[in-house]
C-alpha cells in the first residue's frame, strides 16, 4: 500500500474527475461487492450523479477514493425501507452518504479519514447535522468505530447486503473526534443531561425574554390559568396551586395540611428525596412512622400496607419518582395500599409529572416543580389537590395556606411573571404523548449502549425511571474529575448534589428540551469514562 499522505489532494469533483468516478464505481460495486452487473465499458453511472456533490481524494492523476454526498429527498435509503425517518432523531437537518470507495492501494486509513473530514466540512457549511449511509456489512466494525448508529433491518441482497446508519455531528466528535479533527466548540453549551437546570425550549427561550408584568394584570391571569386547567387535564388533578418557590416549598404546604388533619401517617424512603419527606413530617410536629427501605430498592408495600394499619394511618406518604436513584416507586400499588387501609394517598412527584404519563385520580396531594419534568424555569413549585381544602383557621403560616392558592385568581402574593409565563409556555406547547416515547427512547438507547460495555444503572427492570439513571462512578477516581471528562466531551451531567457524592455516584436525566439525537453519543462517552474510573 502506498504512503499518499504528502502528495493526496482532497476536493470536490468538477467535469473532468467523472470519468475516473465511474470507473472507480464500478470496481468497487459491480466488481468488489456485487450489487450490480458488470459493464463491458467498466464504468457505472449512478442514478443520482447529477444530484450529488462528489468529494474525491487524488495523487496526481489517480483516483484514490471517493463518495457522494446529497440532501434531496427521497434519499435512495427511502426506497429501500420503509418510513425511514421513524427511525432517525427527530428535528435534524439530514444528508445521505453515499459510494463511499477507497481503492484497494489505498487502504491504509489516510484516505478515508480526508475524504470523511471534507465531507463533515461540507455539511457544516450547509447546516447538514445528520448523514445516513448504507453500510456495507463488510465494514460494519469500522463504521461503528467512526460513530455510526446502526438502524432498521438489512437491505440489498445476500451478496451484497447493506446496514442502515446514521452518523450525528455529536457522534462523530464524541467518537471519533482526534481521528478527523473535531472537536467540540467550548464556547458553547454543552448537552445537557441534568436533573436540574433542564434545557429549555425555543419558544420557552422567547417567553422569558418579554417584558415583565404585574402578577395582577389580565396577561399574567391567563397564564396561570392555562397552567391550572391545562396541567389539571394532563395528570387528572382536580385542583392546582401555583407557589413561588422550591419542591421543597410545596412539601411544607403539604406537611401543613396532614399536620392540620392530625392523623397519623406512615412515610416511605427509600431514597434522599423520601428522607426529606420524613424531616418534613418531624418538622410539622406530624405523627408519623418512617418505613425506610435501603437506597435503590423498590418499596414493599405489604409492609407500607402494614405500618398503616398497624398506626391507624390516615395518611401514606411517599415519592413517586425518587430522583436520588432513578427509582420509580409505584402509583398503582401506592394507591392500593391506600384504599386498603382506609389511607389518603400524598405524593412528592417532582420528576414523574412530565415525564411518564399518570393520573391523579383519588390522590390527595401530589407536588411537582416547574424546573424539572415539565420543561420550563426553576422557582415554581405545585400543589395539586383532590378536594379543595377548607380555608385556614389563621394558625397555618401565610405562605403555606393552601387554601389560599385555590381562592379567586390564585395570586396570593406576588409572583414572577417570567416564571409563570415560561411555565405556562412549556406546558401549552409540549406534545406529551410525543414527550413520552422520546423520552422511552432515550432510555432504551442510554441503557443499551452503557450495558454492551458492561456498565448497569442503580436501578434496572420494571421499577427503572426512563428520565433518571444512577451510575456508580467507582472508588479511584471521584466523580468530580469524572464529571469534568464529560463535560470536556460535550456533555453535563449531575454529580454535585452532597448524595450524589458521597456515595460516587453519577446521574444522566432526560428532562426538558433535551437532544435525543445526543443520546447516543453522550452514552458512548459514559461508558468510556465508567470503564477508564473502574479500570483505575
Amino acid at each position: 500500500m502506498r504512503d499518499s499522505s504528502a502528495a493526496l489532494t482532497v476536493r470536490l469533483a468538477t467535469a473532468g474527475d467523472f470519468d475516473d468516478i465511474r470507473r472507480l464505481n464500478h470496481q468497487t460495486f459491480a466488481g468488489e461487492i456485487p450489487q450490480y452487473a458488470p459493464r463491458p465499458d467498466g464504468r457505472l453511472v449512478d442514478r443520482f450523479e447529477d444530484e450529488s456533490t462528489f468529494i474525491i481524494a487524488r495523487e496526481n492523476d489517480t483516483l484514490a477514493g471517493m463518495l457522494a454526498l446529497r440532501d434531496q429527498r427521497p434519499f435512495s435509503i427511502d426506497a429501500k425501507l420503509p418510513d425511514v425517518d421513524s427511525y432517525l432523531p427527530r428535528g435534524r437537518k439530514l444528508c445521505e452518504i453515499r459510494l463511499l470507495a477507497v481503492d484497494p492501494g489505498y487502504r491504509h486509513g489516510v484516505v478515508l479519514r480526508a475524504l470523511l473530514m471534507r465531507v463533515v466540512e461540507e455539511c457544516e457549511a450547509r447546516g447538514l447535522d445528520t448523514a445516513v449511509i448504507s453500510a456495507t456489512t463488510r465494514q460494519l466494525k469500522l463504521y461503528t468505530h467512526m460513530g455510526f448508529v446502526p438502524f432498521g433491518p438489512l437491505v440489498g441482497t445476500v451478496d451484497a447486503a447493506f446496514q442502515p446508519m446514521y452518523l450525528t455531528r455529536e457522534s462523530a466528535v464524541s467518537q471519533a473526534g482526534s481521528i478527523l479533527g473535531l472537536t467540540n466548540d467550548r464556547t458553547a453549551a454543552p448537552a445537557t443531561f441534568l436533573t436540574g437546570p433542564v434545557p429549555l425550549s425555543a419558544a420557552v427561550r422567547r417567553r422569558i425574554e418579554e417584558p415583565l408584568r404585574s402578577h395582577r394584570s389580565p396577561e399574567f391571569a391567563e397564564d396561570l390559568a392555562l397552567i391550572r386547567r391545562t396541567l389539571a387535564a394532563l395528570i387528572d388533578a382536580r385542583h392546582v396551586a401555583v407557589f413561588s418557590g422550591s419542591g421543597t416549598l410545596a412539601n411544607d404546604a403539604v406537611a401543613a395540611q396532614i399536620a392540620r388533619d392530625g392523623a397519623p401517617a406512615v412515610v416511605c424512603s427509600n431514597g434522599e428525596f423520601g428522607e426529606r419527606l420524613i424531616d418534613h413530617a418531624r418538622r410539622h410536629g406530624i405523627d408519623h412512622e418512617a418505613l425506610r427501605v435501603p437506597w435503590g430498592c423498590p418499596l414493599p408495600m405489604e409492609r407500607v400496607a402494614k405500618a398503616a394499619r398497624r398506626v391507624h394511618a390516615g395518611w401514606i406518604w411517599a415519592v413517586h419518582h425518587e430522583t436520588s436513584t432513578g427509582m420509580l416507586n409505584g402509583l398503582d400499588e401506592l394507591r392500593a395500599a391506600a384504599v386498603a387501609t382506609g389511607a389518603r394517598l400524598a405524593l412528592d412527584a417532582a420528576s414523574s409529572v412530565g415525564t411518564v404519563p399518570m393520573s391523579l385520580d383519588d390522590v390527595e396531594f401530589a407536588t411537582t416543580v416547574s424546573g424539572k419534568a415539565l420543561g420550563a424555569v426553576a422557582g415554581l413549585s405545585v400543589v395539586c389537590c383532590a378536594g379543595a381544602p377548607a380555608p385556614g383557621d389563621g394558625s397555618l403560616p401565610r405562605y403555606l395556606d393552601l387554601s389560599r392558592y385555590l381562592e379567586g385568581t390564585g395570586v396570593p402574593y406576588t409572583q414572577s411573571s417570567m416564571l409563570v409565563g415560561a411555565l405556562a409556555t412549556a406546558i401549552a406547547t409540549t406534545d406529551w404523548p410525543a414527550r413520552y416515547a422520546a423520552i422511552a427512547r432515550a432510555d432504551r438507547t442510554l441503557r443499551e449502549r452503557l450495558a454492551a460495555s458492561g456498565h448497569e444503572p442503580l436501578v434496572t427492570g420494571p421499577d427503572a425511571s426512563p428520565s433518571v439513571a444512577t451510575w456508580q462512578a467507582g472508588s479511584a477516581l471521584d466523580t468530580a474529575n469524572l464529571a469534568a471528562r464529560m463535560l470536556h466531551a460535550g456533555y453535563a451531567v449531575s454529580w454535585e448534589s452532597s448524595y450524589l457524592r458521597v456515595r460516587q455516584w453519577m446521574q444522566t436525566a432526560l428532562m426538558g428540551d433535551f437532544d435525543e439525537a445526543a443520546v447516543a453519543p453522550m452514552a458512548d462517552a459514559l461508558a468510556r469514562v465508567l470503564s477508564k474510573s473502574l479500570a483505575s
